[in-house]
């Protein structure tokens, strides 16, 4: 079983339109041999935010650092270290850095959604 050391993860710009300051890393997908879903971090600095959008599958978060916020369909929830989200097929949603740090969440999405 492969072990990834949260300081070895790669952070990259995450190419998104309508997105600012967000970083992105593939922890665990499958080259690891996790085929069948994808486990990504996500850093949005001071002021970021990803676009508001939707698409055809689930997702969990996992919020590992910062204070954030996410709008799922018209329903806006404040998080925190420890909380959890789940993000239903289908159903637009935004998430924001809501605090003067770095907001980080894990999201796992099925490995058709990270391409």
């Amino acid at each position: 079983m492969p072990v990834i050391k949260y300081e070895q993860i790669q952070m990259s710009d995450a190419v998104m339109d309508g997105a600012a300051r967000v970083l992105k890393a593939v922890a665990v997908g499958p080259q690891e041999g996790w085929d069948d879903y994808v486990l990504r971090v996500f850093r949005l600095g001071p002021g970021g935010y990803s676009p508001k959008h939707r698409h055809d599958w689930e997702h969990v978060n996992y919020v590992i650092a910062g204070h954030g916020r996410l709008t799922i369909g018209k329903e806006t929830t404040e998080l925190d270290p420890g909380d959890f989200a789940f993000i239903p097929p289908e159903t637009e949603h935004q998430y924001e850095n809501a605090g003067d740090d770095d907001f980080e969440f894990i999201c796992i999405v099925p490995e058709r959604g990270e391409y």
